[in-house]
């Protein structure tokens, strides 16, 4: 079995940083990456009244589960999902009566 001396390693490894360097280069050049930022902002305003719509019949379900097992429950704000630090755990959201 013969191996490849150290150098053809190094050769290889050289050759592929400066091919990924230049198509890193060539991305940021083209403006690739503000077009790609652009389209995720885009898919996401568009999911959002989706996901907006599917909290609601969520929140509206766990209530009325709530209400069919006589559970009295304290559900978070409706705008809390907009907040980044609104964690609960969940033994300070439901409690039976």
């Amino acid at each position: 079995m013969s191996s490849h001396p150290w150098q053809f390693y190094a050769k290889v490894s050289a050759v592929c940083f400066a091919a990924g360097g230049a198509m890193e280069l060539f991305m940021v050049k083209t403006g690739f990456y503000d077009k790609v930022t652009e389209l995720e902002a885009e898919r996401r305003e568009d999911s959002r009244e989706d996901r907006e719509a599917f909290r609601k019949m969520l929140r509206q379900e766990i209530e009325r589960q709530a209400r069919e097992k006589h559970l009295d429950i304290r559900l978070p704000p409706e705008t809390a999902h907009l907040q980044e630090d609104t964690f609960q755990p969940f033994s300070s959201i439901c409690c039976e009566k």
